[in-house]
């Protein structure tokens, strides 16, 4: 019995003769087919994206050691995602390739060629998934300005529920910035954005 207004029970569906209008990025929909066949429209632009800020400076006083960074509630976030602000924990909630830029702002090194790293680790805790390492080029002389980290990697997730957090770590003291601040002006500096590909 049917169950939507077209309902082709068996085969392909064709459509000929298409017109040749031209979607546009950011406004037009993607049409897809739920589980049961149905076509439904989606923004995919929008739904795979996870971004999030650094809640507020963290003080890492423990050389040697793996700090959790913690963010805020995700200023962007879809279905694929849950993130616990208080334990730093994200979770995806769909197997798949997703594409991860992780940023950061270094500040009050002890010394120049202190060794910087951003890192993420699954949870539980094993080896890294991805990390990257840059070495502190003079001892700052400011506490609100920094030296910046970023980089971008691929996080192939083979289930449902796995778990990762994003880490940083490093050979001496340093602060983590949440915000840069100084004569230019004052911003966000330390972030993660992942998009599901």
């Amino acid at each position: 019995m049917p169950t939507e207004k077209l309902d082709v029970a068996s085969g392909s569906m064709r459509i000929r003769e298409i017109n040749s209008n031209v979607g546009i990025g950011g406004i037009d929909r993607n049409v897809v087919a739920d589980a049961n066949g149905v076509l439904k429209t989606i923004d995919f632009n929008a739904y795979g994206l996870f971004h999030a800020r650094l809640a507020g400076d963290q003080v890492f006083s423990s050389p040697g050691n793996i700090m959790t960074l913690l963010f805020n509630s995700p200023l962007s976030t879809s279905p694929y995602y849950s993130y616990n602000t208080s334990t730093g924990t994200l979770t995806f909630n769909q197997a798949g390739n997703y594409l991860v830029t992780l940023q950061a702002g270094f500040a009050n090194m002890a010394a120049a060629g202190t060794q910087l790293t951003l890192g993420v680790r699954p949870v539980p805790d094993a080896s890294y998934l991805a990390r990257g390492t840059h070495y502190a080029a003079v001892a700052p002389a400011s506490a609100t300005i920094g030296e910046l980290m970023s980089y971008t990697t691929l996080i192939i997730v083979p289930a449902s529920g796995y778990q990762v957090r994003f880490t940083t770590t490093s050979s001496g003291t340093f602060t983590v910035l949440a915000t840069e601040s100084g004569g230019t002006g004052s911003g966000n500096v330390t972030n993660v954005t992942i998009q599901k590909i």
